[in-house]
């Protein structure tokens, strides 16, 4: 089974099936990314007992009727590399009760260094004030860091007003820089605050925004396409009609 740690914030992605074996019942054992199943059983389909090939059956059913969604965000495969990981990994050890010294193949040593001398009450306070600005550094190990150039813009990355605030900003030393390592790919090209603003009021209600592996925002583009904001079109809504 699978951990979604906030993979299925994202909308091309929805669990319809849980489970519990060495893993919690929170581990998606059936889900989908756009129209890509997973069906978190190794057995053959011939060694499946009588309601594993019905799930598997019926998985395939409910698979087959998203014939216009697409997996949307890059989320790069832990076995080519090290990738930056989610923030939700950061929740548990930072406002949660899991060991803190697992913090130290999360984060940089200094960040470490840090974050360990604070005491319970400390810690919670600085990561709700600085949880929207961690992000990959550009160590081999991808460690989460402070993005400070982000913090200087003044609005954390995963929020809407992150582009209200460098639009506004546009032409302060950096910020054309944060604004695009952020931004969905497709906007390498945009330059003015003119060019931006048009963007931004085209596709506002169609943004998200995923921290699995690349800390990016993303258009969806079958809520752009049915004029529908993604925060509404989710699961089942997004089957094809």
């Amino acid at each position: 089974m699978t951990y979604n740690d906030g993979f299925d914030n994202n909308p091309d992605v929805e669990v319809f099936c849980g489970g519990e074996n060495e893993k919690s019942a929170a581990g998606a054992a059936c889900w989908r990314q756009g129209n890509l199943l997973h069906f978190g059983f190794e057995q053959d389909p011939s060694e499946l007992n009588e309601e594993g090939r019905r799930l598997l059956l019926n998985s395939i059913a409910y698979i087959s009727a998203f014939k216009e969604d697409r997996p949307i965000a890059v989320t790069p495969s832990v076995f080519a590399g090290r990738v930056g990981l989610p923030r939700t990994y950061l929740d548990r050890r930072m406002r949660g009760k899991a060991d803190r010294s697992e913090l130290k193949w999360m984060i940089t040593p200094a960040l470490f260094d840090k974050v360990t001398a604070m005491d319970a009450a400390q810690l919670k306070k600085w990561y709700d004030e600085n949880r929207g600005f961690l992000h990959p550094g550009e160590s081999p190990e991808r460690f989460l860091e402070v993005d400070e150039q982000a913090r200087k813009v003044g609005a954390p990355f995963d929020e809407l007003s992150f582009f209200e605030r460098c639009i506004a900003k546009l032409g302060e030393s950096e910020v054309a820089e944060v604004l695009h390592r952020y931004a969905p790919v497709e906007t390498e090209k945009l330059k003015t605050s003119a060019e931006w603003s048009q963007w931004l009021k085209e596709n506002k209600d169609y943004l998200f925004f995923s921290d699995q592996g690349d800390y990016r925002w993303y258009v969806d583009p079958l809520a752009k396409k049915r004029h529908v904001p993604s925060a509404a079109l989710r699961g089942p809504a997004r089957a094809s009609k």
